[in-house]
């Protein structure tokens, strides 16, 4: 399958541990890829961007909380980087790929004691003002393994001049059945407890169409951008 379909790859914390749960760089990661060459030569394939049509993907690193120890100026040198890669496109659209969220979602009383208010993660809180600035259409996170649609976003509250926030969704045996809030942000949220879902992307010369589907080919949800 690799050989045949494109993988458009990003880390995110699991590729920051040791088999003994210790963190380290990401080398496992970066070996197994090979991956454009136009981030920052001080952080091999952590973080990249391309074009698509009349797309630019720019692919971020969010994990410079695990890596402070070992690359102290990672999220510095990123956003530096971002700005200049953002600047610089001329493609029509701009999606951004991150593996953490940019939202902070509260617990369920029920299935997690301790508590922590809903708002913005400290990636959205970094991130989302440079998204404002350079007028970055889409962004597609992952982490919370929950798929959520956010509708558009811009200065940190509704705006449907902002950008298209998706939280991709949920694949693999690990999931966290009724653990996040509904966020006041929240457009849509899958029943819960959450199944295995999957999203596709259509571009057109206009539009840009997200669905997500369960495994049997049920639609869940449709998010659509036009420009």
């Amino acid at each position: 399958m690799i050989r045949q379909i494109p993988l458009v790859p990003l880390d995110g914390n699991h590729e920051m541990y040791d088999l003994n749960w210790q963190m380290h760089l990401p080398v496992s990661y970066t070996a197994l890829f090979d991956l454009p060459k136009n981030g920052l030569p001080e952080y091999p394939d952590q973080f990249y961007s391309f074009d698509y049509g009349d797309i630019h993907f720019t692919v971020l690193d969010t994990q410079f909380t695990e890596l402070k120890d070992f690359e102290p100026d990672l999220l510095k040198d990123e956003v530096a980087w971002v700005k200049e890669d953002l600047e610089k496109t001329e493609k029509k659209w701009k999606i951004v790929l991150m593996h953490k969220d940019v939202l902070q979602y509260g617990f369920n009383p029920e299935t997690r004691p301790e508590t922590r208010e809903e708002g913005f993660s400290e990636e959205g809180k970094i991130f989302m003002p440079l998204f404002d600035r350079y007028g970055v259409d889409i962004v597609l996170s992952g982490h919370l393994h929950t798929y959520r649609n956010r509708g558009r976003i811009k200065n940190f509250r509704r705006d449907e001049t902002g950008t298209l926030y998706l939280l991709t969704g949920v694949a693999g045996d690990v999931r966290y059945p009724s653990l996040w809030k509904r966020h006041a942000l929240d457009v849509y949220v899958p029943p819960q407890p959450e199944t295995d879902n999957y999203m596709t992307m259509e571009a057109t010369t206009d539009t840009i169409r997200f669905q997500c589907f369960l495994p049997d080919g049920t639609l869940l949800d449709t998010a659509e951008i036009q420009k």
